[in-house]
């Protein structure tokens, strides 16, 4: 057994060999720096057998990025930056030579970008005339609730959860002004849609049922004449005339909601049609609400009356079909504007004193 004297007598030994390496590689090393010729070593280096000889792929597997993202110092390296040097030792007028003006223009597509532009603008103006028909139904349901007594809070502002239709649809999201004077909007996505909206929107959609009737009437009639050798304008004595008119109108009213949750002029006022729960129409169920609707204009517009009184602003073909209307704009947040009030309040904070 070895005693422990020998093992601190051999540690000792071990000590004073590295400490005599240490004081030799001290002395021979600037002198042996001092000999080295850098620029012929830099000379004989064959890059190219170097960089064929790298395994990038190994390197980057073992490279921690999350360790050296830590350790870099971005305002320290910002700080150091000099950008108005930068800027000075930047020669405008060379870059602006060596840029091919008449390549770079015929490369973009101008068609494109003017298309661009133009949706830009056209949903620009559609969602400030929506926003506007927003106001219109805010204050007559503001009015209305006035009216009956009834408190704002006692009545819900949309309808079960439309997470799986609408989503953002219950709670209203405060959009942040500009600055502090701006007023703010909030948006209204999956509210109960408001009277005047509707009432614009039902309006446009028999305008342009009937309107687009004169031509599919038309075609149709002429087509069964043709087929069948006899003026079927005549013949029928007007029948076929309502005949085609309450199919199609039924049509109108009908496919668009079971397919798209909304007809051509909801569309345009953004608003559509979801189940008192939230959830999609069913065809059966757009199929019902469509038959209903004349229902609801045939009685002097009474059946349009609960768009204003009713706790979820349904109209009778509303209530027929089981089914709501909210405001959806598709991709993009129903905004509610701001109120008159706090336009007025934002000016004369904004007034210089």
């Amino acid at each position: 057994m070895t005693s422990p004297s020998s093992h601190e007598a051999a540690d000792a030994e071990q000590n004073r060999r590295r400490g005599l390496v240490a004081a030799v590689v001290s002395r021979l090393s600037p002198a042996v720096i001092r000999g080295i010729d850098l620029d012929a070593v830099v000379a004989d280096l064959d890059v190219d057998a170097i960089a064929d000889g790298l395994d990038i792929n190994a390197i980057v597997e073992r490279l921690d990025v999350d360790t050296v993202a830590e350790r870099l110092d971005l305002d320290r390296l910002l700080a150091r930056l000099d950008m108005d040097a930068i800027v000075e030792r930047l020669d405008v007028d060379a870059v602006a030579n060596r840029l091919d003006l008449d390549r770079l223009v015929g490369r973009l597509d101008m068609a494109q970008l003017t298309a661009g532009a133009t949706q830009d603008v056209a949903l620009s103006g559609l969602d400030l005339l929506r926003r506007q028909l927003i106001r219109a139904d805010r204050t007559v349901d503001g009015t209305v609730q006035r009216f009956m007594g009834r408190r704002a809070a006692d009545r819900p502002t949309a309808p079960g959860d439309l997470d799986v239709t609408i989503p953002a649809a219950v709670d209203a999201v405060v959009l942040e002004p500009e600055s502090e004077d701006t007023p703010r909007r909030q948006t209204v996505s999956g509210h109960y849609a408001g009277p005047v909206t509707r009432v614009l929107a039902l309006a446009t959609d028999l305008l342009a049922g009937f309107g687009t009737y004169g031509f599919v009437g038309a075609a149709t009639i002429y087509l069964l004449s043709t087929i069948t050798g006899i003026d079927l304008t005549i013949a029928s004595g007007g029948w076929l005339t309502l005949a085609l008119l309450s199919s199609w109108m039924l049509l109108w009213f009908w496919l668009p909601v079971t397919y798209f949750g909304r007809t051509a002029a909801m569309a345009l006022f953004g608003i559509a049609v979801v189940r008192r729960d939230g959830g999609v129409v069913s065809g059966r169920r757009a199929l019902v609400r469509a038959l209903a609707v004349p229902l609801s204009l045939v009685t002097a517009g009474l059946g349009l009356v609960g768009m204003a009184i009713g706790r979820e602003r349904r109209a009778l073909h509303d209530v027929v079909g089981g089914t709501v209307v909210v405001y959806d704009w598709g991709a993009r947040q129903a905004e509610q504007p701001a109120t008159i009030r706090a336009q007025l309040q934002a000016r004369v904070r904004r007034r210089p004193d």
